[in-house]
């Protein structure tokens, strides 16, 4: 039966999220409770809970002891932190002059603290580490809401529509929530299948499409040499098309459908002829000496098959994040480059895969399962 007939299609959801931080190995084991991978909310890394420490001590909202954190430098050595306090230099002007210091070494991930905050900071240091905050909190709900097929409903988000098809899993996501006991919450409200209901969401999902496609295309004027970042816009504009052919499906608004299937086939030509010439560029540059006894990195073939070995064994789909953990541990070498992480190439190797008949499938943001 087409979805359309369905008394209810779909949900609307948003959520509020107080500030609040607790044990990331405890949110995480919530998240498996429910069915969700723990990497679906990491573990901060060093540096990312020195800034978290850091800009805990911002306060512009009280009359008295106002502070303001700002990041003095950055480089691919260190990061500098200033913590600046107010001081009255008159009954209406207020100045801030810094008062403590955090340096951050990126290499060694020492942390040096100098100023009268200096203590309370290794306080908070100590707090954010291996810890989850609001922030995690809304990034987990804004990826369950991309692995949903989710639409903004307003421009500046806020309001998401999620299909009927999906509603399990944003349930599971409110289940999460509940059970981490930090007064975060999600709600859900059911939408009716009418006529009106889904002339809202098809405008929905029209303005966040043409959106999308704006943003990956000023994303690839801007780069200039790497073929492979403009793989992975392209690989975006390939998500749009299938989050297109979700809602044809669930609002039969087949003639709009059409002239956003232009915009993306136009968009998709201009990138495909900025990736034809930057590949022609790579292929006609000086290649490198390659020493033959270093260890070659595994090629796409061998973890698109292993990939696939991994997803049969396990019987479900699998977050592209967790599939490199389980590449590495098959003894698979995966490296990263300047511009993308190991997880984003293979996350690319996987859906160009797609288009080859690979015996894979596409099950949601991120997710991939044997088709």
């Amino acid at each position: 039966m087409n979805e359309v007939q369905n008394s209810e299609f779909g949900v609307n959801i948003w959520w509020t999220c107080p500030e609040f931080v607790m044990d990331g190995n405890r949110a995480q084991a919530v998240l498996e409770q429910f069915g969700f991978e723990a990497d679906q909310m990491p573990l901060p890394n060093r540096a990312k809970a020195v800034s978290r420490a850091a800009y805990s001590f911002q306060d512009r909202r009280r009359r008295e002891n106002r502070k303001v954190t700002e990041k003095t430098k950055n480089n691919s050595r260190y990061s500098v932190y200033g913590i600046l306090a107010a001081k009255s230099k008159g009954d209406e002007e207020v100045a801030y002059e810094q008062e403590t210091t955090v340096r951050f070494d990126k290499e060694s991930k020492r942390v040096e603290v100098n100023g009268p905050q200096a203590e309370e900071f290794l306080k908070r240091l100590d707090m954010y580490t291996d810890a989850i905050t609001d922030d995690d909190v809304r990034q987990f709900l804004r990826g369950v809401v991309g692995m949903c097929y989710g639409i903004s409903k307003r421009p500046s988000g806020g309001i998401y529509f999620v299909p009927q098809r999906c509603v399990g899993i944003i349930e599971s996501a409110q289940n999460v929530l509940s059970e981490l006991k930090v007064g975060a919450k999600l709600y859900i409200e059911r939408v009716q299948n009418g006529e009106q209901e889904r002339a809202i969401v098809w405008e929905a999902v029209e303005t966040d499409i043409d959106k999308q496609i704006e943003q990956t295309l000023q994303a690839v004027e801007r780069i200039g040499k790497r073929a492979s970042s403009v793989q992975t816009q392209e690989a975006k504009l390939g998500e749009l098309e299938g989050l297109m052919d979700i809602y044809r499906n669930l609002l039969g608004q087949e003639a709009k459908y059409e002239e956003l299937a232009e915009k993306l086939e136009e968009a998709s030509q201009t990138v495909a002829k900025k990736l034809a010439a930057l590949q022609e560029a790579e292929d006609n540059a000086p290649k490198p000496v390659v020493n033959p006894n270093a260890k070659r990195q595994t090629g796409g073939d061998d973890v698109i098959a292993k990939a696939k070995e991994i997803l049969a064994a396990e019987g479900k789909a699998m977050h592209y994040k967790v599939l490199v953990e389980k590449l590495e541990a098959e003894g698979l070498k995966l490296e990263a480059t300047k511009t993308k992480t190991k997880a984003e190439r293979v996350n690319i190797l996987l859906y160009n895969s797609l288009r080859k008949d690979s015996g894979l499938a596409k099950v949601g943001k991120g997710m991939y399962a044997i088709a």
